[in-house]
């Protein structure tokens, strides 16, 4: 079944009674109230599908506290009970040249009628190396009146961390000076794999993405205009724009194109950047991704494909068009502002 987990963000260490289920709160070295956290015994968070290949997502926050959805990796600060409705819209490119900026990451369209978000951390894709590169990141926020720039209160391994005091549309830009100095700077990627069920033709897609994509919008994408199935592997890797990449697969009976270009492409509609074709009778398959100096960037090897590809519809554990997942054991943080 599809999981959904909500963590708490920015709380601290804690330890649970046994016998009671209860958070023991560490002491705080400052003044401030010692934060408190308790586990809830199930909360319900809707997916809801706008169009063949668009997604949203819909969450009611119980009360105070730092969410966080895993599947967005977006971590919304909040001062009430509130409900959030939230998607990845479409870059305007146009609006972000004239200030000399980029887009680092989707842009998220927010919506919350309480009005009871006060911080919105978006996830990153930078290296830590990059990081110490200042004014690197930064947020635009825009709205029927404009477009501004919202300075980072903080910048995180992760996230990138802005106060808010209304909600429109947020993303992550970078600097475009920065980016052209910094051409051969890496950013964290990931490699996704997905494959239809069994056919005459058995297609393997391979998508060059970077960290900050939520799989579930790739898989969604896959699903409805190529019927494909996501072979789950590791995805972690390093990725350079505009290096060039090819992938190796001694199965494969034709690899294309041979090279492709690394885009920092944030959707909200994805394409493999490889197609592997195979064997109707692949059992097993191991794909490697190297770069233009034939360097081994990543690499697996699946053994168990023509399982994970017979995983066909009827078994799928959600209703395309409207879809509420249950997670059993969800951890709700009441907490401040994270620090």
């Amino acid at each position: 079944k599809s999981s959904w987990c909500l963590l708490p963000s920015g709380v601290p260490d804690v330890k649970l009674d046994p016998n009671t289920a209860e958070a023991k709160p560490d002491v705080c070295e400052d003044d401030t109230e010692p934060v408190m956290v308790r586990i809830k015994p199930c909360c319900c968070l809707q997916v809801l599908m706008d169009s063949l290949s668009s997604v949203s997502y819909r969450f009611r926050c119980p009360g105070p506290g730092a969410f966080q959805c895993t599947e967005t990796g977006l971590v919304f600060v909040v001062a009430q009970e509130a409900e959030l409705l939230y998607r990845t819209i479409q870059w305007d490119e146009r609006l972000l040249q004239p200030g000399g900026k980029v887009a680092a990451g989707p842009l998220f369209s927010i919506q919350c009628p309480q009005d009871a978000v006060g911080q919105l951390h978006l996830p990153h894709c930078e290296t830590k190396e990059a990081l110490f590169s200042e004014g690197l990141l930064s947020v635009v926020h825009i709205t029927g009146e404009g477009l501004s720039i919202l300075e980072p209160l903080e910048i995180t391994d992760t996230h990138v961390i802005v106060k808010v005091t209304h909600l429109s549309a947020f993303g992550l830009v970078k600097d475009l000076w920065n980016r052209f100095w910094n051409n051969t700077s890496p950013v964290s990627g990931q490699v996704l794999l997905f494959r239809k069920p069994l056919s005459e033709i058995q297609n393997l897609n391979v998508f060059l993405l970077p960290s900050n994509i939520p799989l579930k919008e790739v898989k969604v994408s896959e699903m409805f205009h190529q019927d494909s199935q996501n072979i789950v592997v590791p995805s972690k890797c390093r990725l350079i724009k505009g290096q060039s990449y090819r992938v190796d697969c001694q199965e494969a009976c034709l690899i294309q194109p041979e090279t492709e270009d690394f885009d920092l492409d944030f959707g909200p509609n994805y394409h493999p950047s490889f197609q592997i074709r195979l064997p109707i009778n692949t059992t097993e398959v191991a794909v490697t991704v190297r770069d233009h100096e034939n360097t081994e960037v990543w690499n697996s090897t699946d053994g168990d494909l023509i399982t994970k590809s017979l995983w066909s519809s009827q078994h799928h554990s959600f209703d395309l068009f409207a879809l509420t997942v249950c997670k059993k054991h969800v951890n709700v943080g009441r907490t401040g502002a994270p620090h």
